[in-house]
């Protein structure tokens, strides 16, 4: 081989708000190039998010309730869904003001890269105590047009159809991507049909550039139910028989709006974005149907620049947001499928506001200092207009937090570098979780409060040429206030929440990475993590040092993609063990 030899780019991550070189960052930080999984189905998000250590994904193909994100054991309070993780969708955050993510309007095979933050990620993004994901969609392709047809078909009715036309032409780009996923289900009571639509138009203009996202999906899902024990040893595709009498499931529709535009400014850059989202969904659940019609939008900007600092350069980010969210909220009870009596109807409305600054200075040609501190103000506020029960839930809460951190990384080789780092992080009460009230009163919950967490982290990363890299972390979090769910005999099939004394998160994380020959790729990660409460009692019961359910303490997974020429071959593996319930 005659060819010159091509220098290989800096891996940079951009999800700490600064494009920064991942040598230089004290965190535990994943990156994932999506390409290399191309053979698969795109059924949820967790094949994009396969062999993160601390990064457990619960998928029930359930897309009435979309898989369960935590990580180091933060957001496994609910039994669906995401609480904890900020997740950030091409610049625009898919978790809401109150912490709560939907995803519903991600189709995975349209992502191209991801970003992973495993530890508190609070002085940047706030109400985030377990970390960050940032998905990215895949670039346009090069050439002004390409067209791009996808079918995939598979068992349990499964069928897959997509479309993507884009290029680049000039200064300008474009993208449109066109879905749907079709699924019976491997369950009774389980089918499901997903339409997707998105886009992407870019601009360059002059030094700047002007980026235009759009998202949105139209879906319509069955929910079978949790099985007992006994019902899942007699036939574990059956559905639970309440399920289907009370027809449960969710149909809803997302859409949502983003720009970005960044330009040169004086001695640094500006970034500002703005993103405007609506979404309505008719969710019937055992004992209700929850009519739910909700709108939200924030702006932000970030300013970065550079000064120097005893011949070397300092980085800073200083940045501003604020976010609206407002829910119309009713519920009926659930008449074999159908409203029955109104139940509660209330407006919900939550404001969040923030800043915070971030500095990287170099103190050696091998040691590196990250800092960060955010502020951030949440408001919620609820106004009852169900006073058939005779009295007036409206009320409203304030939360508020400070959050700093400290980090610092030092490069003894490209093969081996430490970190170390510490802060804190908060995660408040999702509007859904104060507006469930055991006594079944509306406005929301006056003794729920938000979860705070300090952590402590160490650990080791480098890269051996273009072969290998590896990843190893340490870390130990102590909890106040933890959210935990549970149930109450008169509501069976319902969560509420309440909070917890304390907890410790603590774990050991390993990841590596192995490109042996062109074509071939071995990702490989495993995980230890061991939550527990540290102080817990309700009445007369005492649950001190006992797992937090839903965290395995134990879990592998491994990917292998070969691309021999025009062939793929994908093979995954997952193993976890002692799940507590």
């Amino acid at each position: 081989d005659t060819a010159a030899p091509i220098a290989i780019d800096t891996l940079m991550v951009t999800i700490l708000r600064t494009p920064l070189e991942l040598r230089k960052v004290p965190h535990a930080v994943t990156t994932i190039d999506l390409g290399t999984r191309a053979a698969a189905p795109g059924l949820a998000l967790d094949e994009a998010l396969r062999a993160v250590p601390g990064v457990q994904i619960d998928n029930r193909y359930n897309h009435a309730l979309g898989e369960r994100i935590a990580i180091r054991g933060f957001g496994a309070r609910p039994q669906f869904g995401v609480r904890g993780v900020k997740v950030v969708v091409d610049g625009i955050p898919a978790t809401m003001p109150d912490g709560q993510t939907t995803l519903n309007h991600v189709d995975v095979r349209t992502l191209g890269r991801v970003e992973v933050v495993r530890s508190g990620a609070s002085s940047l993004y706030g109400n985030a105590a377990g970390g960050v994901i940032q998905l990215e969609t895949r670039t346009p392709p090069a050439g002004p047009v390409r067209q791009e047809l996808e079918v995939l078909g598979g068992d349990h009715g499964l069928l897959r159809l997509n479309s993507r036309t884009g290029g680049r032409s000039g200064r300008a780009s474009y993208q449109l991507t066109l879905g749907r996923l079709a699924y019976d289900g491997h369950r009774d009571h389980n089918a499901a049909e997903n339409l997707y639509a998105g886009g992407a138009f870019g601009l360059e203009t002059g030094k700047g550039d002007l980026r235009v996202v759009f998202h949105a999906v139209d879906y319509d899902a069955e929910n079978p139910g949790a099985l007992s024990e006994a019902l899942l040893r007699a036939d574990r595709t059956q559905a639970f028989a309440n399920n289907v009498r009370q027809r449960t499931g969710e149909e809803g529709r997302h859409a949502q709006l983003g720009a970005r535009w960044r330009q040169p400014l004086g001695n640094g850059e500006l970034e500002v974005s703005a993103y405007a989202l609506t979404r309505r969904i008719d969710n019937p659940i055992p004992p209700q149907i929850i009519d739910l019609e909700r709108r939200a939008g924030g702006v932000r900007a970030v300013y970065r620049g550079t000064a120097g600092l005893g011949g070397r350069e300092l980085l800073w980010t200083l940045g501003a947001e604020a976010d609206l969210q407002s829910d119309d909220r009713r519920n009926f009870v659930n008449e074999a499928g159908e409203r029955g009596a109104l139940s509660l109807d209330q407006d919900e409305r939550v404001s969040g506001v923030g800043a915070f600054l971030q500095l990287s200075a170099p103190l050696g040609d091998r040691v590196a200092l990250l800092g960060g501190i955010r502020y951030d103000r949440f408001g919620f506020r609820a106004t009852d207009h169900f006073i058939a029960d005779g009295a007036d839930d409206s009320g409203d809460r304030a939360m508020d937090a400070l959050s700093p951190s400290l980090g610092v990384a030092l490069n003894l080789a490209d093969a081996f570098g430490l970190y170390a780092s510490v802060g804190t992080a908060f995660q408040t009460p999702t509007t859904t979780e104060l507006a469930n009230r055991p006594d079944g009163s509306g406005g929301f919950n006056p003794e729920l409060e938000p979860q705070r967490a300090t952590t402590l982290e160490a650990g080791a990363r480098g890269r051996i040429g273009s072969v290998a890299a590896y990843q190893l972390a340490f870390y130990r979090a102590a909890v106040e206030n933890e959210l935990i769910g549970f149930e109450v005999p008169a509501m069976p099939g319902r969560t509420f929440f309440r909070n917890a004394g304390s907890a410790i998160h603590r774990g050991i994380e390993a990841e590596a990475s192995v490109t042996p020959v062109a074509g071939l790729l071995l990702r490989a990660a495993y995980a230890y993590t061991d939550a527990r409460f540290d102080e817990y009692r309700v009445d007369d019961d005492v649950f001190d040092d006992n797992r937090i359910p839903g965290v395995a303490p134990h879990r592998f997974e491994a990917t292998l993609s070969f691309r021999p020429g025009r062939w793929i071959l994908d093979l995954s593996t997952r193993y976890l063990a002692g799940l507590p319930v």
